[in-house]
């Protein structure tokens, strides 16, 4: 068990299918480590702003400004200059300068365009709207192609990116998703609402209200009406329905959780969990888990895992279907990323658990 006493910035970086386990800290002399994997780099011996771990990569304001990225073992600078700003996910960094939109893609780095207009961006996904070419476009898989081109000269009316794939309402108000290295034209009018994950898109269709979910190339109806609330994660949307139901749709299949609305309800990734005072659950891959008959003070749910604290501050940490014996001791803080739990034992312990083991 490693001992690291940390002060100020702490992210976890947990397991996938590109992850490598990376964690960024200052300590107490504000020397700025990387946890890669079980050990640990001094990345730099002076105070660094803005640091936000990804997938694969750590992103950074050294200490002179620079802008850097932690990739395979070693800190390469970008930049010399900060962008205005740059955003980590599981497997890329994106980054602007004065409206010039970059991209850091395993070790790779692509100006996507020179001036920008809206963008949004995904784990492995960016689309983005060239105001030079007039065309609204997608980075996906180390390749650039063009989403549609925009001959009015007027740039889509909204967008949102989730891991894989990217919606949005164009110039003539079609709703359309970007999927599988091409567009799909949903509806002819703007959805009510509509949120984005993996593989998958759901929304209030604008002119019957009906709710459905873009899966996987396919459209389905959910429901006639719309649902008083939905959430997405990857290959799931959970909500409630018009009439109170609880309902997770996932891997293409729809079931009623409970006839009843639950008091509280959240999904990220892979995982939903729902409750009220007197019940914690979880919903993963197609099964529901009782986890306590009270309801946490606080969670953290992330990819395949939900971390909390029990009644007596000890871990509880319920990954990929079953709980995992962490630690028996009193903890004070911990923060979870993906698979990846950090939790703190007292002022100057912190420590890490991954993959079965600790650190």
């Amino acid at each position: 068990m490693r001992k690291f006493v940390l002060m100020v910035m702490l992210f976890i970086l947990g397991s996938g299918l590109k992850a490598q386990n990376l964690n960024a800290y200052s300590d107490i002399r504000n020397y700025f480590y990387i946890f890669d994997n079980g050990g640990l780099v001094e990345a730099e011996y002076n105070p660094v702003t803005s640091p936000k771990v990804g997938g694969n990569s750590v992103a950074y304001v050294d200490n002179s400004s620079n802008f850097k990225i932690y990739y395979n073992g070693t800190s390469n600078i970008e930049a010399d200059n900060k962008p205005d700003a740059f955003f980590e996910t599981d497997n890329l960094v994106v980054y602007d300068f004065n409206k010039r939109l970059s991209v850091f893609d395993r070790g790779q780095t692509t100006t996507l365009c020179y001036q920008h207009g809206k963008f949004a961006v995904g784990d492995s996904i960016v689309i983005f709207y060239d105001t030079i070419s007039f065309t609204l476009k997608v980075y996906k898989d180390g390749v650039v192609k063009e989403a549609e081109g925009l001959y009015d000269k007027a740039p889509p009316l909204s967008m949102k990116a989730g891991d894989n794939v990217a919606a949005y309402v164009n110039y003539n108000n079609y709703f359309r998703v970007y999927y599988g290295d091409k567009a799909y034209e949903l509806e002819t009018n703007p959805p009510s609402k509509y949120k984005v994950g993996c593989n998958t898109v759901a929304y209030v269709d604008g002119a019957t209200q009906n709710f459905k979910v873009f899966y996987k190339g396919n459209t389905l109806q959910l429901e006639t009406f719309p649902p008083a609330s939905f959430k997405v994660g990857d290959d799931l949307v959970a909500y409630v329905d018009n009439q109170g139901n609880f309902k997770v749709f996932y891997m293409g299949e729809l079931t009623t959780v409970s006839t009843y609305e639950p008091q509280y309800y959240d999904a990220e990734d892979h995982v939903v969990i729902y409750g009220d005072a007197q019940n914690f659950n979880a919903f993963y891959q197609g099964v529901s888990t009782k986890l306590e008959t009270y309801k946490p003070d606080s969670y953290q749910l992330d990819f395949n895992s939900i971390a909390y604290k029990d009644r007596f501050n000890h871990i509880r940490f319920f990954s990929e279907g079953s709980f995992r014996d962490v630690s028996n001791q009193i903890i004070n803080t911990y923060q979870l990323t993906r698979n990846v739990l950090m939790y703190q034992t007292d002022i100057e312990s912190m420590h890490f658990y991954c993959n079965g083991k600790n650190y």
